[in-house]
């Protein structure tokens, strides 16, 4: 989802080969390509995704949101939890840097936030976290037992910044949650020993499952209380684990092994400018150890938009029929 805004932190940012089959003066994604925040973005009659945050200077900041662009604060490798990730901008701090443009916006708009409210009510607010939370979970070993824990954890979070989001003015609510992470090229190939080389590390995507599942429970009590507040759940889970269960039918080779990368899994050498990449781009699911290839985003993002509910790509609607009634406006992470 990130387009930008590690290259501001001092962290690992994303260069060559990575960005490879974007257009000339593109910011690279964790991808070959673009990744699933411009491809959402394209099927909602964007370009790619708005900008990246701290891209911009607050004046700028302002007038891309009154210009009805959006703006995108996601960053490569953080969490639902602060304590994920290294020096990225964990989702708290996304929200606070999206309060921060809100109150910029109503500043120059005089002071009257009602105009503000009103674009902001029709914007689509697209949130896609939990997965480097999961990693680092299973990363540090810990047990099955302290799965309940984990998810109240997350959830918790999750629902305060979806809540502070709301009091924003946020009413239209796109979230896509955590795919099978057991079955990323990294774990396949640092678990293979128990697995086997066809098998995913099950415990992890369980973990991902459960999770999931009470986000959905979580958002639909939300909405229950809250006036006004509209929300689909793009399951990148379900996509994933349809892509792998049938490759050929999705239009993939590879949906095991990294692109980027050589050896087992893709794995024994990683993304980096002398490697050697799979020939055809578009005919693996990941593009390196976790992250997926702009083929895979793009079919995703069609899946959750508008793919017919019974395919069971998004719930309680699709991404189009949330935003059904009018346009969005703005597009913000």
């Amino acid at each position: 989802m990130d387009v930008g805004n590690n290259k501001f932190l001092g962290n690992f940012t994303p260069s060559f080969p990575y960005g490879v089959d974007l257009p000339l003066g593109i910011e690279p994604r964790f991808s070959n390509g673009y990744n699933m925040a411009d491809s959402i973005s394209k099927l909602l009659g964007f370009n790619m995704s708005p900008p990246a945050y701290l891209s911009l200077t607050p004046e700028t900041s302002v007038e891309i949101l009154k210009g009805l662009g959006g703006v995108n604060y996601a960053s490569g490798g953080s969490g639902i939890l602060d304590i994920t990730g290294n020096a990225s901008l964990p989702l708290s701090k996304q929200v606070e840097y999206f309060a921060d443009t809100k109150a910029n916006m109503t500043e120059e708009s005089g002071g009257n936030s009602t105009e503000i409210d009103a674009l902001l009510s029709r914007s689509l607010f697209l949130i896609s976290d939990g997965g480097n939370d999961m990693f680092e979970f299973v990363l540090k070993g810990r047990p099955i037992i302290e799965f309940e824990s984990f998810h109240r954890d997350l959830l918790s979070n999750y629902t305060k910044y979806v809540q502070t989001l709301y009091g924003l003015g946020a009413r239209r609510f796109g979230l896509i949650d955590v795919p099978p992470v057991g079955c990323v090229p990294m774990m396949r190939a640092i678990f293979f020993r128990s697995f086997g080389l066809d098998g995913c590390l099950f415990p992890a995507s369980d973990l991902a499952r459960g999770f999931n599942k009470k986000l959905s429970i979580e958002m639909a009590e939300l909405a229950a209380s809250l006036p006004g507040m509209r929300y689909s759940v793009g399951s990148s889970y379900k996509l994933v684990t349809s892509y792998t269960a049938h490759p050929e039918a999705a239009g993939f080779d590879d949906v095991k092994s990294a692109c980027c990368g050589s050896g087992m899994f893709g794995m024994e050498t990683s993304c980096v400018p002398d490697v050697t990449t799979c020939p055809n781009h578009d005919d693996h699911l990941f593009w390196d150890a976790v992250h997926c290839t702009q083929a895979t985003s793009n079919k995703g993002a069609k899946a959750i938009y508008d793919a017919p509910l019974e395919d069971g790509f998004a719930a309680p609607n699709n991404f189009k029929q949330l935003l059904l009634d009018d346009q969005p406006t703005s597009v913000s992470r």
